[in-house]
């Protein structure tokens, strides 16, 4: 993974992290700066301020040196480490020129009267910057005169004297001739009419003959020219640039100094990645280019024939990765153009004042020293770039449309040099005293950003959408996903002493990249068992990262221990390469597990299934034109209106911006990337002040946008990203600043996006308090893409104490998967009863229910169990009866049946949630079962046709009855899952977003109007019966199977146009009144939020009881600093006690709790 390839403009994620200092000192060696030290001192006792002979190893590093593929030119290429001295590069700079142009001695040298096949050989045994022949050059230093003289004489002679004496020649010659002819034609009688005409067609005939040879000669000398610069452009001789450096100086003043604001981001998430805990955290408060100006040492030209490899390599890693037509649509715009520059800075002499320093580049730093969580001091440090030489190779991709450049590919030849000077900054002044701490830090996390860049590493930049000011994603960064189905595993070996029969182990399994190594996920723990049943599947999605590192499946087993680290049991690998070969299409597999060596085997099998999924293209049937349709007609064609498209230069770009997303996939890959937030501060929390005498007439809070970028009330803030109520993402932390640039964000895969919410939460930092919301963000996917399937929009936040704007981008793309509705669903909700009653017959024992799920329980006492009049059987009462759900698709719902006179429960009845689907009233018709090992019996997944096969000992001795719904979501129970910070603050999330009104008490599947219609157009096409049939009859046949589109997608369009011309339908009056629909919402005593949300009050549609607005309202208040929070030394007294109980439920549960498997925690870039 060495040789990596990155895309310019692209965002941090967990694949793509933030450099750290540690991991590039890791490629350092350990001796760098005494031999750094010794170089340094040779070089300035060698110093000469005259023609010198040339030293080739003069600003290099000989024990650096390695040979990489140069990415620019596909070549094979040697590159070592600068280690000039910038002061003596810029300002004493050099040029190698052969000896026999400074008149010395030299064994080898060019001449103009050199035949060309020589001349090109001595040139290029002689070519700097390292000629090949030793003692042929010297290293002359430029002094005040600046010159763009050319040190290698032209193979060719001047022609022009000879040309003009030629034409001068010719026209006396053409005279003579005109005359002679007359002349002549005389003496021998001939007529002058016939002889003038005559003489002129002669001489005018030799006077163009003089004038073709003349340009014949001209066009001779231009070629030889010509081919002297392709002779240096194959030899490599470097030009002088010094025109460039004047124009550089005039422009470098002229840069707007918010171009580097992206440079300083990213030294900020370097330096934040590798602070030392004694520092808090480090911002960059500014950054200025300054006046003093880089210096261009030198350029030349790399032949574009020494990048056909390259091409070819290109082209073999874009097929893995894009579409055909759109591959050969990227290769017919333009040639290339390849460069090599050579750069180095030096920092011109100032004086002690802030101003003198300002000419210089330099930026502000503010690190606060203290420790995470508790407390941070800040101390303002002034960093001066004081030196900077580096060598990169460029490579441009020209096109024919405007702006010309289409791509540019860029690597740096070596580590380049870079030292910078830091000073502390007093209220005061300007302590001189410098920090060589701090500035080694700074210098390493320079040249650590520096370092992802260097060969064979490279960076291709997109300049089109660069320069068109295109930062919109328009297609994943996962080509498709792994679709993973985990049946069970049989004969597995015994790693505990204790166990009952057929006991002995915890299995558990993972599944993660071979390579990569990390979990992507984790099956539930199956106590002292051999012979697990999970009948788990998961998704993981695949990069062309993963593909071009050759990663395998591991499939791993594991044994879990309370105590001392897990035991593997074994592990299965399969090659995603060759997978993804036969996509579409599930694979079961009965596997022999092996050891963690290749050679090894273990005890086993396991029985599973797996199958690649790539991307559908776009179906032009659902093609819209791309408009926001929640717009007023009379706005939507404004383009102040319109959401960013972006650069559209691609058939896959322009599908992405005009087509959303397809009901026939209704899984795929959601995309989410946090760009920046404008305007961000904190609320004043104080409110009005003071005695109001004499202040009568002054408002009583500020109010408007905040006037500065800094001040007391600006937060350190960091986001969250929430999948479905589950926490997948975090962000870094950016300090202090009122314009945080984050540009991170993350990929899922995604089950159903017609069901999809998508929370963006921004919190600030506190020490020795918990992180308050800043304001919260709160989307759902079917409502955002009605239009396309690539939104960027500008969000306000809301529910917490800042304000500010979020600009976010959401880009969904289907998979080729098809599950079942089952498994369309969320993994958190809330499993309601929505039967009056739980009908136990055939089973006529008064007995205690208990309920429980993972992590939740309830319970009915025996007293609630009444008997049925005909005497077959009980009922217990399920009024206000509902269990929270964390893992869904891991959980099974289990009642215990339990008797006054046994300790053990009488009987057991179970079922999964994995079969109910979302948000339907289901009916149950689950078996009691009477066993004497129930321990098989809960653990492992079973149905009525296979429990026999679990346990032999199974009697089932009657039948329940009763209806429930799955309701995904969050509710007010699961509190009680509240373990960590994380589970915390997801928790905390939801509460905001009810509150704010941006969440409904009940999560449906909704399909958009507009989305529907072109769907069911496009399905009756080709179907010229259905045309002509009614729309229900239409309705049960729009499906390929057969299946009933109407259900799925929620209701019918028609009904809900209908009911929205019922509300704002007014009088044909054309005055207005005071009963227009203007968007005024109001409180309404006589209206419920059930009968809102589904129009009835029934209770097989009711989500919960009626909230308790006094918790609500006190949670609302605490979580906006109000009551007694709004002083800070009561958030920091519940902050200590809120830790003290999470430390307390860690305890409990790591002595008490059941065993776990280990589940992926939430990514992040840094």
């Amino acid at each position: 993974m060495d040789d990596q390839h990155h895309a310019g403009g692209g965002h941090y994620s967990g694949a793509r992290p933030v450099p750290t200092i540690s991991k590039f000192l890791e490629s350092l060696d350990r001796e760098k700066k005494e031999r750094d030290r010794n170089i340094d001192q040779s070089q300035r006792a060698q110093k000469s301020k005259g023609p010198r002979p040339h030293d080739p190893s003069h600003g290099t590093k000989s024990d650096t040196r390695k040979r990489v593929r140069d990415p620019v030119t596909g070549k094979e290429v040697e590159i070592e480490d600068i280690d000039m001295n910038p002061e003596q590069v810029v300002n004493d700079p050099q040029l190698t020129v052969p000896n026999a142009n400074l008149f010395r001695d030299t064994p080898v040298k060019t001449d103009a009267s050199q035949p060309l096949d020589e001349y090109r050989e001595k040139q290029d045994i002689t070519a700097p910057p390292d000629p090949l022949h030793p003692d042929s050059t010297s290293d002359v230093p430029i002094h005040g005169e600046k010159t763009n003289i050319l040190f290698h004489p032209t193979p060719s002679i001047s022609y022009e004297p000879a040309f003009a004496s030629l034409e001068t020649k010719g026209s006396v010659l053409c005279t003579a001739v005109f005359i002679a002819i007359v002349l002549l034609g005389r003496m021998f009688g001939a007529s002058l009419i016939g002889l003038v005409p005559t003489a002129g067609c002669v001489a005018a005939g030799l006077f163009l003959w003089v004038k073709e040879v003349v340009r014949s000669g001209r066009e001779l000398e231009w070629e030889s020219e010509k081919m002297r610069g392709e002779t240096a452009t194959a030899n490599l001789i470097p030009e002088s640039v010094e025109w460039f450096n004047t124009l550089m100086g005039i422009f470098w003043g002229l840069i707007n100094p918010e171009m580097f604001v992206t440079v300083a981001d990213t030294l900020e998430d370097v330096m934040q990645a590798s602070v030392p805990r004694i520092i808090e955290m480090v911002r960059v408060a500014d950054i200025n280019q300054g006046s003093n100006p880089p210096r261009i040492l030198s350029l030349r030209a790399l032949p574009d024939e020494h990048v056909k490899e390259l091409k070819k390599n290109i082209h073999t890693e874009m097929e893995k990765s894009t579409d055909p037509e759109e591959l050969a649509a990227e290769e017919e715009g333009g040639d290339y153009y390849n460069l090599e520059v050579s750069i180095a800075y030096h920092a011109a002499p100032t004086g002690k004042s802030v101003s003198a320093r300002a000419r210089n580049l330099h930026m502000q730093l503010v690190f606060y020293l203290g420790v995470r969580g508790l407390f941070g001091v800040p101390l303002p440090i002034w960093v001066e770039l004081q030196s900077v030489v580096a060598t990169a190779r460029i490579r441009l991709q020209m096109s024919p449309q405007a702006p010309f450049l289409k791509a540019l590919t860029f690597t740096l030849m070596g580590s380049p040099q870079v030292s910078a000077g830091c000073t502390p900054m007093m209220e005061k002044g300007v302590n001189i005293l410098n920090l060589p701490i701090i500035s080694n830090f700074v210098n390493y996390a320079i040249r650590a950003a520096a370092s992802m860049y260097v060969a064979p590493k490279s960076m291709t930049i997109d300049l089109a959408s660069i320069l068109q000011g295109d930062t919109v994603q328009k297609e994943t960064e996962a080509i498709g996903v792994i679709w993973i189905r985990i049946h069970k595993a049989v004969g597995l070996s015994k790693q505990d002493r204790r166990g009952r029969e057929g006991g002995g182990s915890d299995p558990y399994i993972t599944l993660a990249f071979s390579k990569y190594e990390k979990i992507m996920y984790s099956t539930r723990v199956i106590t002292d068992e051999l012979n697990p049943i999970w009948e788990e599947c998961a998704g993981l999605l695949v990069d062309p990262q993963v593909i071009k590192a050759d990663e395998q499946l591991s499939v791993e087993l594991w044994d879990s221990d309370r105590h001392t680290a897990d035991d593997v049991v074994g592990k299965v690998e399969l090659s995603i390469q060759k997978l993804i070969q036969h996509p579409r299409k599930m694979y079961p597999q009965v596997s022999s597990l092996r050891g963690m060596h290749a050679e090894s085997s273990m005890p086993g099998q396991l029985h599973w299934e797996v199958g690649y999924f790539d991307k559908p293209s776009f179906r032009p049937a659902l093609r819209t034109d791309g408009k926001n349709p929640n717009l007023p007609e009379h706005l939507k064609d404004k383009p102040e209106f319109q959401d960013e498209k972006g650069t559209i230069s691609t058939p896959n770009s322009d599908a992405v911006a005009h087509t959303p997303p397809d009901p026939l996939w209704p899984s795929g890959i959601c995309s989410v990337v946090i760009h920046q937030i404008v305007n961000l501060e904190l609320e004043n929390i104080q409110g009005s002040q003071g005695k109001r005498r004499g202040r009568e007439y002054e408002p009583a809070r500020e109010y408007g946008e905040m006037k500065h970028e800094e001040g007391d009330r600006l937060p350190s803030s960091y986001c969250t990203i929430l999948f479905n109520d589950q926490l997948e993402y975090k962000t870094r932390v950016k300090a202090v600043t009122a314009r945080p640039v984050f540009n991170a964000g993350t990929e899922r895969f995604v089950r159903d996006w017609r069901s999809t919410m998508l929370t963006v939460c921004v919190r600030d930092q506190r020490h020795r308090e918990h992180d308050p919301i800043l304001g919260t963000v709160s989307l759902k996917v079917s409502e955002l893409l009605q239009s396309s399937s690539q939104v960027t929009r500008w969000y306000p936040l809301d529910g917490g104490i800042g304000f500010g704007r979020i600009r976010i981008s959401v880009l969904w793309r289907a998979v080729t998967l098809k599950l079942p509705p089952s498994l369309l669903g969320w993994d958190v909700g809330t499993f309601q009863f929505t039967s009056p009653r739980i009908l136990g017959l055939g089973y006529s024992k008064v007995a205690k229910l208990k309920m429980r799920t993972g992590g939740s329980s309830a319970a009915k006492p025996r007293s609630s169990c009444q008997k049925l009049p005909e005497g077959d059987g009980v009922w217990w009462d399920t009024t206000d009866l509902q269990l929270p759900v964390r893992y869904r698709y891991r959980s099974p719902i289990l009642m215990e049946f339990h008797l006054s006179a046994k300790r053990h429960a009488d009987a057991y009845a179970i079922f999964w949630l994995q079969d109910v689907p979302d948000d339907e009233v289901t009916p149950f018709n689950a078996p009691i079962y009477r066993t004497n090992d129930p321990h098989r019996l809960i653990q492992n997944f079973s149905t009525e046709e296979t429990v026999h096969d679990l346990n032999s000992n199974v009697t089932e001795v009657g039948r329940l009855h009763f209806r429930g719904r799955f309701s995904p979501g969050f509710s007010k129970q699961h509190e009680m899952f509240i373990q960590s910070n994380d589970d915390r603050e997801t928790f905390e999330t939801w509460q905001a977003c009810r509150a704010e009104g941006s969440r409904g008490s009940r999560i449906t599947k909704e399909l958009p109007a507009t989305v529907q219609a072109l769907h069911e157009k496009s399905l009756t096409q080709a179907r010229d019966v259905l045309k002509e049939a009614p729309p229900d009859e239409k309705r049960r046949w729009l499906a390929k199977d057969g299946q009933d589109w109407s259900g799925a997608f929620g209701q019918d369009p028609a009904d809900l146009l209908r009911s929205k011309h019922d509300r704002t339908s007014t009088d044909s009056d054309d005055h207005s009144s005071s009963d227009d629909d203007l968007g005024i919402e109001e409180a309404s005593a006589d209206r419920t939020d059930n009968e809102t949300m589904n129009g009835s009050t029934d209770r097989t549609s009711m989500d919960e009881k009626p909230a308790d607005n006094s918790k609500e309202s006190k949670d609302t208040l605490a979580r906006r600093h109000r009551g007694v929070r709004q002083w800070k030394a009561a958030r920091e007294a519940i902050f200590f006690r809120d830790e003290a109980k999470l430390g307390m439920r860690k305890v409990k549960h790591k002595m008490t709790g059941g065993l776990q498997g280990r589940d992926p925690k939430p990514e992040t870039e840094a």
